[in-house]
Order: structure tokens, then sequence, then C-alpha cells
């Protein structure tokens, strides 16, 4: 036995030991299937009738769409653990004693279109002002070049300010004037124009011949 095989445990004779060629053979594909997979936990609501007979009689009765709603959010409690399942939860107690779903989701939507209306109102001076409430200072979002450069670092971050009065251009860690940002746009749209014509040269594998090497050195 190598040093691979002899940690593995040690089964009992009635276990599936996925290493054992003769006992894969023995065992029916479906009785090992069985062995290998954990039993799945019953949906509480998936009987109607028990739900049913569980139910407080000063209670309005439980509708059949309410249960299978009660059904579907358990189940997406349990596939999404956490603040989702929290939630889920109220919603769920909420069902259960009002006794149908609609009226519920209705309350949900109301609760939500509440918060909507109690949010700061957006900027009223610039549609692009991600500031809500009251304030002087204004502020983009500021956006990135799709392409990062090799150590994972933003490459060329711009957005739009106006803390003094002025629009400006955030760009290249400055704060330039809107005619300023054309200049060096223009300025990198020629580098960029520069780096497309090396592209090419690589992709010809474009080589200066030696005469024009000997007239450079010149």
């Amino acid at each position: 036995m190598n040093n691979a095989t002899s940690s593995l445990p040690v089964l009992a004779s009635t276990d599936l030991d996925i290493y054992d060629a003769d006992q894969r053979a023995r065992i029916p594909a479906a009785a090992g299937i069985a062995a290998t997979t954990p039993a799945l936990r019953p949906n509480p609501f998936d009987d109607i009738e028990a739900v049913r007979a569980v139910r407080r009689e000063d209670l309005p009765p439980l509708t059949d769409r309410a249960i299978k709603t009660l059904g579907q959010i358990h189940q997406a409690q349990a596939d999404n653990p956490g603040p989702v399942a929290d939630y889920l939860d109220l919603v769920k107690q909420g069902i259960w004693q009002a006794g149908d779903s609609p009226a519920v989701l209705d309350q949900v939507i109301a609760l939500m279109e509440e918060q909507q209306a109690a949010r700061p109102a957006p900027c009223p001076v610039y549609s692009w002002c991600v500031e809500q409430g009251e304030h002087e200072e204004h502020y983009s979002q500021y956006s990135m070049a799709p392409n990062p450069d090799a150590y994972g670092r933003d490459v060329l971050p711009v957005g739009l300010t106006n803390f003094q009065g002025s629009v400006t251009v955030g760009l290249l860690d400055l704060d330039l004037t809107p005619a300023e940002a054309r200049d060096r746009l223009a300025e990198l749209r020629a580098h960029l124009d520069h780096v497309e014509r090396l592209i090419t040269l690589a992709e010809q594998g474009a080589v200066v011949p030696a005469a024009e090497h000997t007239r450079a050195e010149q």
C-alpha cells in the first residue's frame, strides 16, 4: 500500500468504497448512488393537508396559492442563506398570517414604494451628479479604461466635478477645463494612433533595412 492510499479510512463492510472496483461491481448502481447522495430535506409545505391541519382557527384560511408560495419561499431560503433568507422569512410570516399571498405582496410593494419616496432627491442642477439631497459640491461617477495595467491598477480614470463654481474634467490626475481636456484627449488619440502603427509593424514582422541603420548612425 502506498502513501496515497494508506491514509484512506477503513470502511465497514456495508459502506461503499469508491476505490474498490470489486465492491462497485457487487453493489447495484442505484444503491451506490443512494449510499453516496445525502438525503434531501422534505419541504414542509408540499403536504397541503398537513399544513392546513396545523393552522390556528383564529387565522384566515390558507389558500392553495398561499401554500404554494410558502413552499417556493421555503425552497428559496434553503438555496439562499443569509440576509436574503431573513428577508424571505418576513414575507413568509406575513403570508402565513394573512392566509393569502397577493395581499402580502401588495404590502411589500407598498413598503418598497415608501422607501423609494423617502430617498433623498437627485441633484437638481446636473444630471451627471451622483450626490443626493442638499449639497453644494457636485461629483459624477468616475469611469476607467476597460483594461487595467499589468499591476491591476485602473488606467485613465475620468469624471466631472464642480466644487469651485465651474465644471472641471478630472483626467490624468488634473482638474482640467473642458478646453484643456479636449487638448489632452487629442494628444492621447495621437499617441494611440502611434501605438496602432507599432502594432501593425509587429504584425508584419517589419525589419528596418541595414542601409537605413547606417544612415541613422551617420
